[in-house]
């Protein structure tokens, strides 16, 4: 057979798979159950997809080509055309043009075997013609699973009581028609003000939701932690409008808060929307003029918005699971699924390939061009470590170790945050799809010693090189320890820090490790933007050594303050609680400090416990004390083989707290 006779059969085949695929046949008539869509079988699933522009300003694009295309090209499982309404050749305007285009949209979403939000695409109330219009859609289309009606699009200075009394006169007449499909309610101030939401729903109706907008560029983390206390008291939620840009639709996209909103609802199971597909001259429309009205775009018809919604959306299966390829874990600032910075100690990212090799692409990022260090793990294996030269990005390549033609691939940060950041790029690697299985958490909070600080002399031996040459926090005793108990592990510390002091300082000369701990760089600058999504199973807390610490012997150093460092661990703790109330927490003395500092150290520990003894909210802190060692490593640190006997002391107690 000819080459092009095989291309054109390959082609026939691949437009066999995709149009194949049918989400509502799998899925069915979506239900909510208490906060979560749910399939016909009560199973949790999601929908992600884009929505159209403005059918009054975009109609070229309302065509079933647009649709097949969106399905078959960018993976959507649903699809919002959105019906403008006050504006010139609106609804209001043009109900008949406007409905044709919609009708026309549904009707292919319906043929596709895809989801449709029907949306009513105002920011002011007309009642009267939204009850007629939704009076139309749901007598002909109720019989189809397919339908979700979108009752309000981002009221605006409406209060809360004007749309919810709109919002049920809607649903009522909705319901008339169609007693199951979703229906979705939004909420004031464009769809920010779910709080409002949270403290009077609407009552007495079934298969519910309310919409959530952000524009990561405008809405940070406030707007995540208002949605999430409305999901925790019981509000649906459905994000039907976002994007990474600022609220405008214009300006840059802040792709790492754009990832930070893709990573949340991926962990919350919430179904999103990118806005929108449109070729007007802004960072929102998704399209260029070059795109053609029937789909068959190609990657130069898209714009960076619709690029990169493309990327996120062909992540997920049918029932919207996200499709791992790259597993990031400890601090890291994730600027897409494939990209992203280590930042802290620890901190990694991991995928798997095809073949006898893979390039990789690091660089070493920081405010002056230095040299950085990556420990290697290949086919679980640790392989040493790479040094990351100073400059522009450069290619590593890395073998696979086991004979399998598959091979898993862990990039691991030595060093920690005050040695700049080490970026990695996996756009170029044809990464295979695996299955991550969940496993217990532990959060290790230190100093130099949980970050590894000089116990790796692999390289060069101690007082040679850079100071973080003989760093490796891939060895340190926490990671050793959570990879012993089959654990995933975070690293939260910076070396020389204390609890109330630091090695050779008094404060407030610089900050302590409570002071940056809420802070993803782990440093005194920026906004605090650690978020708490991790929840481990354990709390590991090993802060006191700088504390005791004599300095350099040169510099004044004040007595040890026993009040200062018992009531700021008191205050840590509360805050830790608060952040993880179902962690248990571990308290550790330090193998760096002996004899009666070592007693007076454990003697304060205690009373930090005892303090806590009567509240029975919380699981109980524990202590762990360390046997006395002669650290090997650099500077009076322990070294790797020590790193290893504490995680060996360790492992009892924290192999029962994880098995309880």
């Amino acid at each position: 057979m000819k080459k092009s006779g095989i291309f054109a059969l390959l082609f026939v085949l691949i437009s066999l798979i995709a149009l194949a695929r049918n989400p509502v046949k799998e899925m069915g008539r979506l239900q909510v159950n208490g906060t979560q869509l749910a399939d016909q079988k009560g199973q949790p699933v999601r929908l992600t997809g884009v929505s159209l522009g403005w059918s009054c300003f975009h109609p070229r694009f309302y065509t079933a080509g647009t649709v097949s295309w969106l399905k078959n090209d960018w993976n959507v499982n649903v699809v919002r055309a959105s019906m403008g309404i006050d504006p010139a050749d609106g609804y209001l305007e043009n109900p008949k043009g406007n409905i044709q285009r919609m009708e026309t949209v549904i009707d292919a979403a319906i043929k596709e075997g895809i989801y449709v939000i029907i949306d009513w695409h105002a920011h002011t109330i007309h009642t009267a013609e939204a009850k007629a219009f939704f009076d139309r859609m749901s007598k002909k289309y109720s019989k189809y699973p397919n339908v979700i009606y979108e009752v309000f699009n981002e009221p605006e200075k409406q209060t809360w009581n004007e749309v919810k009394n709109y919002a049920e006169e809607v649903i009522r007449t909705i319901r008339k028609n169609d007693p199951d499909n979703v229906i979705l309610v939004g909420c004031p101030e464009w769809d920010q003000r779910i709080d409002l939401v949270q403290k009077d729903p609407i009552k007495g109706v079934k298969n519910l939701m309310y919409t959530v907008h952000f524009y990561a560029a405008t809405h940070g983390k406030w707007l995540r932690d208002r949605t999430d206390a409305a999901m925790h008291a019981g509000i649906p939620v459905f994000i039907s409008e976002s994007a990474g840009m600022e609220a405008t639709g214009d300006g840059k996209l802040n792709d790492t808060e754009w990832q930070n909103y893709i990573d949340w609802m991926d962990t919350r199971k919430l179904s999103w929307i990118t806005w929108s597909v449109s070729d007007k001259k802004e960072t929102c429309s998704m399209l260029l003029p070059t795109a053609s009205s029937d789909g068959n775009w190609k990657l130069s018809d898209l714009n960076e918005s619709g690029i990169k919604t493309r990327d996120f959306l062909r992540q997920y299966d049918d029932r919207g699971n996200r499709i791992e390829k790259f597993h990031w874990g400890g601090r890291v600032q994730k600027s897409s699924y494939n990209k992203g910075l280590l930042t802290g100690p620890g901190s990694y990212v991991e995928f798997e390939f095809e073949g006898k090799s893979v390039d990789v692409l690091l660089e070493s990022v920081d405010t002056y061009a230095h040299h950085n260090w990556i420990a290697l793990e290949v086919d679980g294996k640790y392989m040493g470590r790479i040094k990351i030269e100073p400059g522009d990005a450069r290619k590593y390549k890395i073998e696979g170790v086991n004979r399998s033609p598959r091979h898993r691939v862990r990039l691991t940060k030595a060093t920690e945050s005050s040695n700049g950041y080490i970026e990695f790029d996996g756009t170029g690697i044809n990464a295979l799809p695996y299955t991550v299985q969940p496993r217990k958490k532990i959060e290790f909070i230190g100093d130099s010693i949980t970050c590894g600080m000089g116990n790796d002399q692999s390289y060069l031996p101690c007082g040679q090189g850079e100071w973080f040459d003989q760093h490796n926090a891939y060895l340190a005793y926490g990671p050793v320890l959570a990879r012993k108990l089959g654990a995933d592990y975070l690293l939260s510390s910076v070396s020389g820090y204390g609890m109330y002091r630091n090695w050779n300082t008094e404060r407030p000369e610089e900050p302590i490790l409570p002071d940056v701990y809420g802070n993803l760089f782990l440093n005194g600058t920026g906004k605090s933007d650690f978020d708490n999504d991790y929840q481990p199973d354990i709390v590991s807390i090993a802060l006191g050594t700088n504390d005791f610490s004599d300095g350099d012997g040169r510099k004044e150093r004040l007595p040890f303050n026993s009040h200062k460092f018992i009531g700021n661990y008191i205050e840590f703790v509360q805050m830790i609680r608060k952040r993880y109330p179902n962690a248990q927490i571990v308290l550790l003395n330090s193998p760096m400090v002996s004899g009666g500092k070592n007693r007076r150290f454990v003697e304060y520990l205690n009373e930090v416990k005892d303090f806590f003894c009567n509240d029975t909210q919380y699981p109980p802190i524990q202590i762990f004390e360390f046997n006395e060692m002669t650290p090997k490593g650099c500077g009076y640190h322990p070294d790797n083989t020590d790193d290893a006997v504490m995680a060996q002391e360790m492992y009892p107690l924290f192999e029962k707290l994880l098995k309880e």
